[in-house]
């Protein structure tokens, strides 16, 4: 008997509707840095929420993704929040109750068990790996996996704390805010879905990206040391990536698509320069960027990516795909998928809507 994969059976993304240019957000600095941070990341511009957090967000999101899906909001078993964020309302962060918790209630989502999952940017994909056991065993039927991220916060912090050019706080002025939500359910087969998550995280490196309250305002910082990330990446990336397509049963020149966490474009085109000369051959190009349109917007990142190349049709059906994704800690998360019918679907979907 062939084992059912897990699969995407509906997909939200939620953006606000503001928008701010690189260059505007480096203008408002106190100090501002010298450096040209748009033509260094090739981020042009990036969603900004007004008067929304990361609740808001969230539920935007997930209200998107039932709006296109076959079941109601009755049907879902669990409620799983990945947000970072936890900005509910200006100026006030709270821990409990957990974001799933006050998700929940705004969706009316009754039968719904919930807890939240925080692992930095790799969060969405943690929660993934947790439900798809859940779906394997019967426990839950079907179950959504929610993130709202309200970083605009850290941006405000690095508006004021920034002095220099190399400035660890610079990769604030990258961050974006989002919305994303995807309903999992069991597939019908082994060929559609997720066939491997892989998750390995390099705790000794975690000095260089973290986040923290600031020591000299309100809010909290986000603490990048670029250099240093991108060179263990560079050095563990490429094995942990060969290694999941290997157990996929793939080679990389089967692989049609591939969406990186869109940290900023010039460390997507680093980690593919590392994985070619990894396996001593120019195989990996089929990554996919939107970065330039909307920042780094971590843990929703990916799916921002996956609506944006399903609308353009660049992702169809029966394509193989492979998700890759950095975040604090270090945590290297690499997951392989063939699509299904979701990129049809939600074509048509919003082609009815629009």
């Amino acid at each position: 008997m062939n084992k059912k994969n897990i699969r995407i059976e509906s997909l939200g993304v939620y953006l606000p509707e503001k928008k701010e240019t690189t260059q505007h957000l480096v203008n408002r600095c106190r100090h501002k840095p010298m450096m040209d941070l748009e033509r260094i990341t090739g981020i042009k511009e990036r969603c900004v929420a007004e008067n929304e957090y990361a609740v808001d967000l969230g539920v935007n999101a997930a209200k998107r993704a039932l709006d296109m899906s076959r079941y109601n909001v009755e049907d879902i078993d669990l409620i799983i929040s990945a947000s970072i964020s936890k900005h509910h309302s200006d100026g006030i962060i709270t821990f409990e109750p957990g974001t799933s918790v006050l998700v929940k209630k705004a969706l009316g989502a009754k039968n719904a068990q919930t807890f939240d999952v925080v692992n930095a940017c790799a969060g969405v994909f943690n929660a993934v790996y947790i439900m798809e056991s859940l779906l394997r065993t019967g426990a839950i039927r079907c179950g959504l996996v929610v993130s709202g991220e309200h970083n605009r916060p850290l941006t405000e912090s690095a508006f004021e704390e920034i002095k220099h050019s190399f400035d660890r706080q610079m990769a604030s002025l990258t961050l974006g805010d989002c919305g994303a939500a995807l309903i999992l359910e069991l597939g019908d087969d082994d060929t559609h879905g997720f066939h491997h998550i892989d998750m390995v995280t390099g705790a000794k490196h975690n000095h260089y990206c973290y986040s923290q309250p600031s020591a000299r305002g309100t809010g909290g910082i986000l603490i990048t040391k670029a250099a240093g990330l991108q060179q263990k990446g560079a050095e563990h990336f490429p094995t942990y990536l060969k290694s999941v397509v290997d157990r996929t049963g793939w080679s990389l020149d089967e692989i049609d698509v591939g969406i990186a966490h869109q940290v900023s474009a010039r460390a997507i085109a680093h980690g593919i320069r590392a994985v070619n000369q990894h396996v001593g051959a120019k195989l990996v190009d089929f990554f996919v960027t939107n970065v330039e349109k909307y920042g780094n917007t971590t843990t929703t990142s990916h799916w921002v990516a996956l609506q944006e190349f399903m609308l353009n049709g660049h992702i169809q059906k029966d394509h193989k795909m492979l998700f890759v994704s950095g975040a604090s800690g270090i945590v290297i998360t690499h997951a392989t998928y063939t699509m299904d019918d979701l990129a049809d679907r939600y074509r048509a979907h919003y082609k009815k809507e629009n």
